[in-house]
């Protein structure tokens, strides 16, 4: 039963949106394929197309902690990174209510 939700913005310039945007929904689509990673959706605002939303739901801290350790999430992590502040990221981890 899944019960960590992680939800992340990340709002990029708009110079480097087509080359962050690739990274960001392979780094998606590959995560789902993990066993216990139930959810990870890339959604954009409406408001402001430079700016995504991740929702990510994990069995728990330890699924997370080695979904962390996969290669499509560092290729995504290191592109970012090498972004530097013309990307802007937070993340929130929550739990689920029982």
């Amino acid at each position: 039963m899944p019960n960590l939700a992680l939800v992340v913005t990340v709002k990029v310039d708009p110079e480097c949106v087509n080359q962050l945007k690739p990274a960001m929904l392979e780094n998606a689509a590959k995560s789902v394929q993990e066993e216990n990673c139930y959810q990870f959706d890339v959604i954009v605002s409406q408001d402001d197309k430079n700016t995504f939303m991740f929702y990510e739901v994990y069995k728990d801290e330890q699924s997370l902690a080695d979904h962390r350790q996969t290669s499509h999430f560092l290729n995504y992590w290191n592109l970012m990174q090498a972004l530097g502040d013309k990307v802007k990221r937070t993340a929130q981890l929550f739990d689920k209510l029982n």
